[in-house]
């Protein structure tokens, strides 16, 4: 569709509306980026969510998690690991849309949290049964587009003993046979979590690497890649099948392009105010398990939508213009100052994974001039 909107004129500090601008094609394509999560970050004694676990969720916004243990004590009276407990967690840090998918039976259960429905979950049994308080938790998530994104989140044996090693070698092999069994050839899969993988050099780091792709590997600000809260290993990933690998894309943020993605350290990004309500400790508070690590994934989509009322166009006296719009579609905002003239300068985008729009223009006031916004 192209789809032109309203204009609005300013004069002054007003907004006067205009006339209708609008024709229509059977097609188009748009763009949704899905930003995607590790997390082990629980704090305290109790391996439980609490409020700089909670700050970094909110401040960096993912949209799908592969989350470790998973657990969280209610601060409004709801109770610890009851539904009512977790849908204030969701709510408070993410958002009444989202949906989870916790294990049941485990002390330290792995689950997902997501933006979008699930339409499949469920919990693979880790054969190692020295590894009994948690197993493999998976989802069958209905992203934007035609493909399904199936996520497993994991939590492998920990220690760099020897047998350890070995018993974690053993987990990815397992975690290779129930992919190769239980998901489609060929399907966008993400496995994602803390891998308490010590060295490269590991069996499970090259059982892995031949169904899953570890590249980029995210960095902070500074460069490091370690994870662990002492930043000495880097536990935490975000793999990707092959099928996926060409949907990465960089991290924008206000401050920052981030080529690989991200390991998210409070005491190292600059300037924090890109992820408030995040605090400068959050990360290395105590009891701190890990880092967040974070990629961003653009999946292009069909807009099929027909005809659709064109937005109406609101600007405020400091120049910020507002419209609601079909939401993961991103709008060309334009202008000129002589409405008969045909040539309009394009002064930006605004896109949104909801329907609330707004684009700043910060060179506003002055002669009178005519907006409008236009897609693709």
């Amino acid at each position: 569709m192209l789809f032109r909107s309203k204009f609005v004129r300013r004069v002054g500090s007003g907004v006067l509306l205009g006339a209708l601008f609008l024709s229509s094609q059977a097609l188009a394509q748009s763009n949704v980026t899905i930003r995607v999560m590790a997390a082990n970050l629980t704090s305290g004694s109790n391996q439980r969510y609490e409020t700089p676990g909670l700050n970094i969720f909110k401040g960096l916004k993912p949209d799908i998690v592969a989350i470790q243990e998973f657990n969280y004590a209610s601060t409004g009276g709801a109770g610890i690991n009851t539904p009512a407990a977790f849908r204030e967690l969701l709510n408070t840090a993410f958002g009444t849309n989202f949906v989870y998918y916790r294990e049941s039976g485990y002390s330290i259960p792995n689950g997902i949290i997501s933006r979008y429905p699930m339409l499949a979950s469920g919990s693979w049994v880790d054969s190692d049964t020295g590894v009994n308080d948690r197993g493999f938790a998976w989802a069958r998530v209905d992203v934007p587009g035609t493909n399904d994104l199936y996520v497993v989140s994991v939590h492998l044996k920990a220690s760099n003993s020897g047998s350890d090693v070995s018993r974690r070698a053993t987990e990815a092999a397992e975690l290779k046979a129930l992919i190769s069994t239980n998901f489609p050839a060929g399907a966008w899969i993400i496995v994602a979590g803390d891998f308490n993988i010590y060295s490269e050099g590991e069996a499970t780091v090259a059982t892995l690497s031949t169904f899953l792709s570890d590249r980029p590997v995210p960095a902070d600000l500074n460069g490091g890649t370690n994870t662990n809260q002492g930043r000495t290993e880097r536990y935490d990933r975000v793999l990707v099948s092959f099928s996926l690998t060409n949907t990465l894309v960089p991290m924008v943020m206000p401050s920052h392009t981030l080529p690989n993605g991200l390991v998210f350290v409070s005491t190292n990004y600059v300037p924090l105010t890109d992820f408030l309500p995040v605090q400068f400790g959050d990360s290395t508070v105590s009891g701190m398990q890990h880092m967040a690590v974070i990629k961003d994934f653009r999946i292009t989509l069909p807009v099929t939508n027909p005809i659709v009322p064109a937005p109406l166009l609101v600007m405020s006296p400091e120049g910020v213009i507002r419209w609601n719009g079909v939401g993961n579609v991103t709008y060309t905002v334009q202008a000129k100052t002589n409405l008969y003239s045909p040539n309009w300068l394009t002064l930006g985008t605004a896109t949104s994974t909801t329907t609330s729009f707004s684009f700043t223009n910060s060179s506003a006031g002055g002669a009178q001039t005519f907006y409008r916004v236009i897609y693709p």
